[in-house]
């Protein structure tokens, strides 16, 4: 059948009441003329009989072009919608009353889309609901924090043949979808000017995508959803699964895949004007579509955030996500004026982070003058409100002026002797986790304890020589350290309690690691003399028992965030073990 013919029958099949020539020519964008000749030999084929209804022979006519399916990707965490994404995947934030993802399955079901699969992996389990809804089918993709959409196809590759293939985030003003579809095809809208970031087509007469380009340079470019015939699929699977798992397209989209082997792979463009197909790339470009979404979602962070500042929603402005938390997701806004940070708990830490006995510390903090920035914490929740620090420049260990700054900070809390009820023993808490380990991957468990078993002279030493216990911080690293002109800020007192003072007076030299004699430079600014070699062993022991916690905290947690730091700190925890033992 000619694509012509197929658009006059794909119309008539979609129609209820009388249809004329008229209708289907302005319709379909066909002349008058091309429309009576494709009729007329329509009919004489028995396709669609004298009122324009499509017979029985018609409909078996249509039936290589029935969508078989619809493949819907909603794995991914949303990183530009944080920090709604924080509290709820993208796909499900309501758009104008309306759940986008929901809005494009009824839209889908309402074309004739009979069979519906969604791909999630990120909160996965509230996208569940959609299955009684609207009897979709899920798929998991496990590995959608490491791997991009071409791992989200790979997973529901079993489902391809005519699939469209769509974003749960896209929005249709009017309903594009259809029974049957003649040919694969990507959607595409002009754009003017040069765009780095959208990747462009280069079509032949026909609309067959010839070759594909970044940066677009006013040119149509991919915009919104796919189609893949049969043709296209019986060529694009065994392209996909000869690229999976291989280094290096990790971060692939399935676009990126497509576009590589273009030529192998027949799909025509789609022209479509950028008011059919909505995306939205930012919560600015979302508020612009709908300026009451955010109200309308009822995000918990928002209404936190307006109870304690006081504030209307319309009042906070200027989100930016902060990088570098290992246990917290964090973002930075502004409410009238005045800017503040938000910590939203992250999932890794309420197996080893007390949020009660966090605040008890912060308070203690914040009284000494140590950290002042805290405005508000739920100490069951563990989320809270911050002033925001001007960082003026980054802290550095190797710096005399930011040493002293936080060696007299540390005198100040430990001068205090505060006792908070409660401690942190870098030893028991390590050993917790390793029976963590233990259920579930043992050889990580051996390798930990032979970490363990090297740590025993350290332990000996701090056993045998106990120092001062009192409020200590545990946690002195760059992230949580801020200078803004001549002020230090000890932030985070996640794992702050009562502890040997030496475990904070040790990261004077720690991060350095330095020789058993150039720790006296930096000792001397906590303690202004020189210290003894008890009390160097005795530090340097700390120090040891510190990367050793941290390494077994790593190994733990086991994530990307975390991976380039757990050999960095095994190697501390060896080069301290070695200080010990030489200087014995």
């Amino acid at each position: 059948m000619d694509i012509n013919s197929f658009n006059i029958m794909r119309y008539l099949s979609e129609q209820s009441g009388k249809v004329s020539q008229r209708s289907v020519s302005e319709n379909v964008g066909l002349s008058l003329g091309t429309v009576n000749t494709c009729i007329s030999k329509l009919a004489s084929n028995g396709y669609i009989d004298r009122d324009y209804r499509i017979t029985e022979a018609g409909y078996e006519q249509l039936k290589p072009y029935e969508v078989d399916n619809a493949i819907i990707l909603a794995a991914g965490m949303s990183t530009r919608f944080v920090p709604i994404s924080y509290e709820r995947p993208k796909g499900l934030l309501y758009v104008k009353g309306e759940i986008l993802i929901e809005r494009l399955i009824r839209q889908l079901q309402e074309a004739g889309v009979k069979e519906i699969v969604v791909v999630v992996g990120y909160m996965m389990e509230k996208f569940f609901y959609l299955r009684d809804k609207y009897s979709v089918k899920l798929v998991i993709n496990n590995e959608y924090e490491t791997k991009n959409t071409h791992s989200s196809v790979y997973v529901a590759r079993k489902y391809l043949g005519n699939t469209y293939i769509c974003c749960a985030d896209n929005y249709y003003p009017e309903n594009m979808f259809h029974r049957y579809e003649y040919r694969a095809f990507y959607c595409s809208i002009f754009l003017p000017g040069i765009n780095y970031a959208e990747r462009a087509f280069t079509f032949d007469k026909k609309d067959l995508i010839i070759d594909t380009n970044r940066p677009s340079h006013d040119q149509w470019i991919m915009y919104g959803h796919a189609y893949y015939d049969r043709q296209f699929t019986e060529r694009f699977r065994p392209i996909l699964e000869s690229y999976y798992g291989k280094p290096g397209v990790e971060n692939m989209y399935w676009e990126t895949i497509y576009a590589e082997r273009v030529k192998e792979l027949p799909m025509y463009i789609k022209r479509c004007s950028d008011t059919e197909i909505l995306e939205f790339d930012s919560m600015d470009e979302l508020k612009a579509f709908d300026p009451g979404y955010i109200s309308h979602n009822k995000i918990e962070l928002f209404e936190n955030i307006c109870k304690v500042l006081g504030c209307q929603l319309d009042d906070i402005s200027d989100i930016e996500p902060i990088k570098g938390g290992l246990n917290n997701k964090s973002f930075k806004f502004c409410v009238n004026g005045s800017y503040y940070v938000y910590r939203h708990p992250g999932e890794n830490a309420s197996g080893v982070i007390d949020r009660k006995k966090e605040l008890t510390s912060l308070t203690a903090a914040k009284k000494l003058g140590i950290d002042d920035t805290l405005i508000h914490m739920d100490g069951k929740a563990g989320w809270k409100i911050s002033k925001y620090i001007n960082v003026t420049e980054e802290f550095d260990f190797g710096s005399v002026k930011h040493m002293k700054l936080l060696a007299t900070h540390l005198k100040t809390l430990h001068d205090s002797k505060i006792s908070v009820g409660f401690g942190f023993n870098y030893k028991k808490e390590a050993d917790k986790l390793i029976d963590q380990v233990k259920k579930v991957d043992r050889a990580s468990y051996q390798m930990l304890c032979d970490a363990r078993n090297s740590m025993k002279t350290a332990f000996e030493i701090l056993d045998g020589d106990p120092w001062q216990v009192s409020l200590c911080h545990n946690d002195l690293y760059v992230p949580n350290l801020l200078i803004s002109g001549d002020t230090l800020s000890i932030i985070d007192w996640e794992f702050a309690g009562d502890a040997d003072i030496g475990y904070d007076i040790c990261k004077l030299f720690s991060v350095l690691n330095p020789s058993f004699d150039e720790i006296d430079k930096w000792l001397k600014l906590y303690y202004g003399r020189k210290t003894t070699k008890k009390e160097k062993l005795h530090l340097i022991s700390c120090a040891a028992v510190i990367y050793y916690y941290w390494f077994v905290w790593a190994v733990y947690v086991k994530g990307d965030d975390v991976s380039e730091y757990l050999i960095t700190w095994y190697d501390k925890m060896v080069h301290f073990c070695k200080l010990i033992s030489d200087n014995i």
